[in-house]
């Protein structure tokens, strides 16, 4: 298969060289907008420069300088974006944190950082006003609001407070110098494995992500609704600063539930997620066919392939108008990353009119590693690795070099040189190429299941074919509970989907046996499709959903590591 061609990229070093070129560029373009009181406020880029400057400005007057750390706690917003681009602009180093993480551990990734600003919203300043006295290092705080309850100012006051040192003649902003070398974030990872260590990015290595990533993938002038959290690299590499780069309109998401609201007032043309996600949407739009009928829509589907193969025209869009118009009707691309895709569902929105690819990346690697192309693309792999990236297999695990691979771990020399060996950084996925090229991902090497004949399982590509059941919501495929590993075996932990079991036998005609005996049919006939060693013996229910990371990561430690009682099939 031919490589497709790099889109032109405009070369940049360092992240304020971005907001630079995206301003001048884009002066009266939109670049952000949140909602407030019910309506989406828009800023420019020229006002995005300006804030920028002005917020900059301020933290200079605070006391803030070069290389000191400022850590960002919100749901997404304007205001967000606005104190993360003021602080790699001007110098600082920032320390984006999980909104959804107890107080505990905030409070332990503000003692190791040791940040001297924490700018936020409302609600978390607040609650850090209970432990403040705990973090002697933090100087500051700035919250998003208008007002500055429990802040020690208010986001106005400090853009004020910039704007007035601008006026007085203060140029310590617009005289800061940089280069790539500079360390721009430290990001701590939500592990699945119950470890969080604090990934160091610098200016070239996220600069250089940004651009590898527009070689392959366009959206410019589109409009984006960005709906996953911004402190995690993927939303805030490919969602904030790609979308920037590329001259789109940002338009923060209230919520999940309110996605599609959202696309409807925002006439989003781009989207970014996870597979449960896209999942989610295209089992809506499943059902709402059969509902309709699936004759109707296996008709349309025809009609399209055949004026595509025929008359080279694409009805999609037209065939499929009331989908698009659920949708927002604008909406041409969905952008996959953080686990696997089911290729049934990326195929399935792309017969519907809109493209879909996914891609591959962790944090260490600023994020993204490779990616599927609109016009080049296998979507049961995770793409081609992206221009100046090296990527090889050894014993199977995928290594990466090149300048998007992080600095190292924070203060984590064991955990640095565990990971970075001879400049390539060791994924700990497992996988392989195709022979056009393709990267394939298997799993994660510690979630590999040997069975006692010696063959290895990759519980993802079993838990794909479990979650394809209409009768299960999600799963988690294991080696048991066994501490002897001559004794595992591949083992399930299934959580039901009670509505289907609802719409089949009424909410009050079945019971947990009759659960039991469906769900055991069920795995065993997508377990068919497995070579035998790969077949699920064991499984146990599980009521609720399982705890997961910001980005719809199963937690696996907290399911693995205790003895359950299993039920045969």
């Amino acid at each position: 298969m031919k490589k497709p061609p790099l889109y032109p990229v405009h070369p940049i070093k360092d992240l304020r060289d971005l907001l630079n070129h995206a301003t001048d560029r884009f002066r009266d373009r939109v670049a952000l907008q949140s909602k407030k009181q019910g309506a989406y406020r828009p800023v420019t880029y020229h006002q995005l420069r300006e804030r920028v400057v002005e917020l900059g400005t301020a933290y200079f007057e605070l006391g803030l300088q070069k290389g000191d750390r400022m850590a960002v706690l919100s749901e997404n917003r304007t205001e967000w974006a606005l104190a993360y681009l003021a602080a790699v602009t001007m110098g600082l180093v920032v320390v984006p944190i999980d909104k959804d993480l107890t107080p505990r551990e905030i409070r332990h990734i503000l003692n190791f950082a040791q940040p001297k600003l924490l700018v936020g919203s409302r609600d978390y300043v607040i609650r850090l006003n209970d432990y403040r006295d705990e973090l002697p290092s933090l100087q500051q705080l700035i919250s998003m609001e208008e007002e500055a309850e429990g802040a020690d100012l208010a986001f106005p006051e400090a853009l004020q407070k910039g704007y007035q040192a601008l006026s007085r003649g203060n140029r310590s902003f617009q005289d800061a110098r940089m280069s790539g070398e500079d360390l721009a974030a430290i990001i701590f990872t939500s592990g699945t494995t119950g470890s969080s260590k604090g990934v160091m990015l610098t200016h070239g290595n996220i600069a250089s992500n940004v651009m590898a990533i527009s070689h392959y993938v366009s959206i410019k002038d589109g409009v984006v609704l960005s709906v996953l959290p911004l402190h995690h690299t993927y939303e805030c590499t490919a969602g904030l600063l790609v979308a920037l780069y590329q001259g789109c309109t940002i338009c923060y998401a209230e919520s999940l539930r309110r996605i599609p609201d959202n696309l409807q007032e925002t006439g989003a043309t781009v989207m970014l997620g996870v597979p449960l996600l896209f999942e989610s949407f295209y089992r809506r739009i499943e059902s709402a066919i059969k509902e309709k009928g699936e004759r109707k829509f296996r008709l349309a589907k025809g009609i399209a392939s055949v004026s595509e193969r025929l008359f080279k025209v694409n009805l999609r869009r037209r065939l499929f108008k009331r989908v698009h118009q659920k949708l927002g009707g604008r909406l041409q691309l969905f952008i996959s990353g953080g686990a696997a895709m089911n290729p049934r569902v990326a195929k399935g929105f792309r017969e519907l009119g809109i493209d879909f690819i996914q891609g591959y990346g962790m944090t260490e690697a600023s994020p993204i590693i490779s990616v599927n192309h609109v016009n080049c693309f296998k979507d049961d792999a995770v793409g081609l690795p992206l221009p100046g990236l090296e990527v090889k297999i050894v014993e199977e695990e995928i290594l990466v070099r090149g300048p998007s691979v992080m600095k190292g771990y924070y203060l984590n020399e064991a955990a640095t040189s565990e990971t970075l060996k001879d400049g390539w950084l060791h994924t700990g996925d497992l996988g392989y190429f195709n022979q056009d090229g393709f990267l394939y991902v298997s799993g994660r090497r510690k979630s590999v299941i040997v069975t006692p004949n010696g063959k290895n399982v990759y519980p993802e590509e079993i838990e794909a074919l479990l979650n394809e059941s209409l009768y299960i919501l999600e799963s988690l495929v294991w080696g048991g509970p066994e501490e002897d590993p001559s004794k595992a075996e591949v083992q399930a932990i299934i959580v039901p989907r009670t509505e289907a079991f609802d719409q089949e036998f009424g909410p009050s005609h079945y019971d947990e046996a009759k659960v039991y005996e469906v769900l055991a049919e069920e795995v065993k006939e997508r377990c068919k499709k497995l070579a035998g060693y790969k077949r699920v013996r064991k499984f146990v229910l599980r009521p609720k959903e399982f705890e997961k990371t910001t980005t719809r990561k199963l937690k696996r430690y907290l399911y693995t590591g205790k003895p359950k009682k299993l039920v045969t099939e």
